[in-house]
């Protein structure tokens, strides 16, 4: 039933105000969304209990669980979206024109008003299913208004930044471990710096193709501090730092030469240019999908 309501609502919503609706949902960043979901499945792969895995997967409960944890995170985002495209409003003018509130096909007091009902209803949601959904729900939440509204506005605090980004992303790590009955004290030390340092500097790639409207704006993120070019290099670093502690983490000969050629052409994209955010993120979901499956199967592979 919660499916079926969760999937019917925005079709109901389509009715209701279709220009609206038409705008938040072609602006809805799929990629960022599937991030989110991955981190999550990343919380579910750590967790080094084979039978609490199999009664998790076992489960009847599972097969609606997690789904419903993804319809979740996708309304959370639809405020996380609409909060920092109120914030970026002078920014996007010069970096996105093709957001909505720059086109002005939206009214300002409806969007945010969707985007609170949707946080609403996310939570709501959360709260019906599992506990550890309704806690990370506002956790990360919280978490990305901090980073992009004022008062804290923390994306503009270089480093600082993304590094709050990576406190984000590990709440979605532990949240996913949750999920499956794990204890936070339990959660690997080991993957929570992976989550926290390397893999967070490394996502300072968003940030790239902001720089003009960034500029403009005050948000001193690195590539408005240094300049693209050591910006990328300081990038490139944390991206072959994290490809290179996910291959100690994992330990196995044959990841090796896979990891070098995943990096490799994560920092080729990188300098590509035109600069295009796009496939980056689709090879670094890419290569936290193929490090979860790893994770999963890894009693079954060749070491």
């Amino acid at each position: 039933m919660l499916l079926a309501v969760s999937i019917f609502l925005p079709v109901l919503m389509r009715f209701i105000s279709p220009s609206l609706t038409k705008e938040i949902v072609r602006d809805l960043r799929p990629l960022r969304i599937l991030h989110y979901v991955v981190l999550a499945l990343l919380g579910i792969a750590v967790v080094d209990n084979d039978e609490r895995l199999a009664e998790f997967f076992a489960g009847r409960e599972t097969m609606f669980v997690f789904p419903l944890f993804i319809i979740a995170i996708t309304y959370a985002a639809v405020f996380a979206i609409v909060t920092n495209n109120l914030e970026d409003l002078e920014a996007d003018k010069f970096t996105n024109p093709s957001r909505p509130l720059v086109l002005e096909t939206v009214n300002k007091d409806s969007y945010l008003l969707a985007g609170i009902l949707c946080l609403a209803y996310s939570l709501f949601l959360s709260f019906l299913v599992r506990k550890e959904m309704f806690f990370g729900i506002i956790a990360i939440s919280a978490g990305y208004y901090i980073y992009s509204c004022r008062p804290f506005r923390i994306k503009k605090i270089p480093i600082v930044s993304k590094l709050f980004i990576g406190l984000n992303s590990f709440m979605l790590a532990v949240c996913g471990f949750l999920l499956t009955g794990g204890i936070l004290k339990d959660f690997p030390l080991n993957w929570a710096l992976f989550i926290l340092l390397p893999l967070s500097l490394s996502a300072n790639f968003v940030d790239i193709k902001d720089i003009e409207g960034d500029k403009k704006t005050g948000v001193n993120t690195l590539p408005v501090l240094f300049g693209e070019r050591k910006a990328k290099a300081f990038i490139a670093v944390c991206t072959l730092c994290t490809y290179l502690m996910a291959s100690i983490l994992i330990n196995i000969i044959w990841f090796y030469p896979l990891v070098i050629l995943m990096a490799v052409l994560h920092c080729y994209l990188l300098y590509r240019k035109p600069y295009n955010e796009k496939p980056i993120f689709i090879v670094y979901i890419s290569g936290l999908l193929g490090l979860e499956i790893i994770l999963f199967f890894h009693k079954y592979l060749p070491g």
